[in-house]
């Protein structure tokens, strides 16, 4: 499948204005990009909500894979949340790939935009995101009382990305963003006071979250070490695997460990070597080269009736049935 590769300063959505515009072509202004030919159609408004923070509202799609690769702004107080309304994509960042759905816990995703980020768009899948980029001081002045959850969240300075789910009451209020952004009259206030909103949401939202232990921050040496972690796990079907033993490896505590996974994988390190063992079942029944015996064996199961009954779970079908399916 043919990509094509976007590089984007990160920083003010005019960053993004002027790649899109160099790359495509298309029309651009101060706060828009618009382009609508037979390979791709991509629309982006921006809106200066307060000074300092600006609302970014995009769509589009494309008929070729998009690797839009976002080079790091090294300004540890400028903020960038987006919010992924439909469609799919890959974020990769520090070796790592994360493959993100809409309306999924990863809709949410917030970072400092102090390390490299790629977001691959596959191809002839429409999209639509919302995105606030943001100095602490905008933050500041408009809400004081958020910034001990900032300082909480942001203030070592360290690269660092936050993940979260979009609750039912923001997501509302970004339908209505799209909603009001087709209005002939009024759209810009309309689009602007429901993005104050979802910002002000957001924070109550990361406050509450913080307060409860629910909002874990990853860092890059996580990542790194989930990526490790990940490899280690892909390379041990055929044995037990014991958390407590993963982490002591690794130099991390259990609970951090099962709570990383957990925030970047969206499954338990269980579920995540569950399926990922059947999957490497599946392919190998697939390919006609292995029995049920030969391929429950293994994969470190001694009980074959444990082996069907874990892959009828997962897979919906039994082991036998795709040795039947054609190859």
């Amino acid at each position: 499948m043919d990509r094509e590769v976007l590089n984007i300063q990160e920083g003010p959505a005019s960053n993004y204005i002027e790649a899109l515009h160099q790359k495509f072509g298309g029309q651009r202004t101060s706060n828009t990009y618009s382009i609508n030919i037979a390979s791709i159609a991509c629309h982006l408004t921006t809106y200066e909500i307060h000074k300092g923070l600006e609302l970014v509202v995009t769509e589009g799609l494309y008929n070729k894979i998009l690797e839009a690769r976002h080079i790091p702004d090294d300004y540890p107080d400028y903020i960038h949340i987006n919010i992924f309304k439909e469609g799919q994509l890959t974020r990769h960042y520090s070796s790592k790939k994360e493959h993100v759905e809409a309306g999924t816990t990863k809709g949410v995703f917030a970072h400092n935009g102090m390390f490299p980020l790629v977001a691959e768009f596959p191809a002839n899948h429409s999209f639509k995101s919302i995105g606030f980029k943001f100095h602490k001081d905008a933050l500041m002045e408009l809400m004081p009382e958020a910034m001990e959850t900032y300082e909480a969240l942001f203030g070592d300075h360290k690269p660092i990305t936050y993940h979260a789910s979009l609750p039912k009451e923001i997501e509302r209020i970004t339908d209505d963003i799209f909603y009001f952004r087709e209005c002939d009259f009024g759209n810009r206030s309309l689009v602007m006071a429901r993005g104050l909103e979802a910002f002000t949401a957001l924070w109550m939202m990361a406050k509450n979250q913080n307060a409860n232990n629910d909002l874990n921050g990853l860092h890059v040496d996580d990542y790194k070490r989930l990526l490790q972690i990940k490899e280690k796990l892909l390379g041990s079907f055929d044995q037990k695997i014991v958390i407590e033993d993963i982490a002591l490896e690794y130099g991390i505590s259990a609970s951090k460990l099962k709570r990383d996974f957990k925030s970047l994988y969206d499954c338990s390190i269980y579920q995540f070597y569950t399926h990922a063992k059947m999957d490497e079942a599946y392919r190998r029944l697939k390919s006609g080269e292995y029995s049920v015996m030969e391929v429950g064996y293994d994969l470190g199961y001694q009980n074959l009736s444990k082996f069907s009954s874990m892959f009828k779970k997962v897979k919906g079908i039994s082991p036998k049935d795709v040795l039947k399916m054609p190859a």
